[in-house]
């Protein structure tokens, strides 16, 4: 199942993002030879006027064929060829398919509060790492986060994406303590394991077990699912990071856990063992969401911020990669984007749409690149022209094709590395 939520995210994506190039080509008067769903061998298609509509047998991509679009084709000077064409009529027609694919997440993120959906709430603090940069910088329980560099964050998924995003990197970070207004600076770390910014910040989780790893001590002490923790080595236990915590310094001495079950306390003794360089028992903690439908009008002024606020999210880690701020082993690829899109579909509608718009903006963004072979790069062409009154040489726009593709080629072959290594090396 988790291909066909794949190949459906996929499919979506690429055809909105070729039919906005068609509907533009068509309204300035090129010639659309074919149009293809998916790339290789063609399966089915027919074709209709000018145009031979294709199915094709990979549904990883797709592309709209014009007439005399190509640098290697010879123009024939015909005035429905693409060439032919204005710098601001060729410009319409590669900017569009980047934005009907920024248009679809405005559509499509309206549903998901209108299907209703989980949150954690507002950025409440619920724990302060000790020794973490949050301590370091004066935080306490019970803040209530409300801005990250001017950006309000109404929930703990937008905090953690501003400070993840942000490594080694100073945060104004406006909070409510106490009814007061206070500003704090706040620099996160770099997490090495898994490249982003960490900063001890936490939400107030029950100290109750959501989940159990298979074969993990905590298991095979005996441990099951919704037993309360109550004390560890005679030191009562308030926050489930607190208990995170005492497992993570216990260097592999066995531990004595008081916990409750149905009304009852028992002791249980576990031995933590050694993950990834640190000492953990195998167990996640219940995250009390909140799930919540909203009306339609409301749900189109919640679905219009949640995009900006994606979009915006999306440049902020491009400059972060850009400037090398941040690791590019955070990227993803078709891997990643499958997997999600398997875990969105089983968490429900409203989950699934949110993960189809978010990638939907990704991929408008990203094609905007100036990286030839990008429609980014086709509109960095055409503003040369404009500048120069005539367009680069073909060979000129060969040379920097191959370039781009070369480019586009190495971060394929890195964010399918960072996937393999996602999927069968991390635990």
């Amino acid at each position: 199942m988790t291909l066909i939520y794949f190949l459906i995210v996929i499919g979506v994506l690429v055809f909105v993002h070729e039919f906005g190039h068609f509907i533009m080509a068509k309204r300035a008067g090129v010639r659309v030879e074919k149009f293809s769903l998916g790339m290789g061998p063609r399966i089915v298609g027919y074709k209709k006027g000018d145009t031979e509509y294709i199915l094709s047998a990979f549904p990883l991509g797709g592309y709209v064929k014009m007439a005399g679009e190509n640098p290697d084709e010879e123009p024939t000077g015909a005035p429905d060829e693409f060439q032919s064409k204005t710098v601001r009529q060729r410009a319409g027609i590669a900017v569009m398919g980047p934005l009907t694919n920024i248009v679809l997440a405005f559509l499509i993120m309206p549903l998901v509060f209108l299907v209703g959906t989980y949150t954690i709430g507002p950025a409440a603090i619920g724990f302060v790492e000790k020794g973490s940069a949050a301590e370091k910088a004066g935080f306490l329980i019970g803040d209530v986060i409300g801005e990250i560099n001017g950006r309000k964050i109404t929930d703990w998924e937008k905090g953690a994406m501003l400070i993840a995003v942000n490594p080694d990197t100073d945060l104004t970070v406006t909070i409510t303590r106490k009814g007061e207004n206070k500003t704090l600076m706040l620099r996160p770390t770099l997490d090495a394991e898994r490249n982003i910014g960490t900063s001890g910040l936490y939400p107030d989780f029950p100290v109750e077990i959501g989940k159990l790893k298979p074969g993990y001590p905590a298991e095979k002490s005996g441990l099951k699912l919704h037993d309360k923790i109550i004390d560890v080595d005679g030191l009562t236990v308030y926050y489930w990071n607190q208990f995170s915590l005492t497992v993570k310094e216990s260097r592999g001495k066995k531990l004595a856990m008081t916990i409750e079950r149905e009304g009852k306390r028992m002791r249980i003794e576990v031995t933590p063992v050694k993950n990834e360089g640190r000492y953990v028992i195998g167990v996640e903690p219940i995250i009390p969401l909140v799930f919540k439908k909203h009306g339609l009008t409301e749900s189109l002024r919640l679905g219009f911020d949640k995009t900006l606020e994606s979009i915006d999210l999306t440049f902020i880690t491009l400059k972060k990669l850009v400037t090398f701020n941040l690791s590019i082993k955070t990227l993803g690829g078709p891997v990643m984007i499958a997997q999600m899109s398997g875990q969105a579909a089983a968490a429900g509608l409203s989950s699934f749409l949110s993960l189809l718009a978010m990638v939907s903006i990704s991929l408008g963004i990203l094609n905007l690149l100036p990286i030839p072979v990008l429609d980014g790069g086709l509109l960095l062409f055409l503003a040369i022209e404009a500048v120069r009154k005539k367009p680069l040489s073909r060979k000129v726009m060969e040379v920097s094709q191959s370039i781009g593709a070369a480019v586009l080629i190495t971060l394929i072959v890195v964010v399918s590395y960072n996937d393999v290594m996602r999927m069968f090396f991390s635990k």
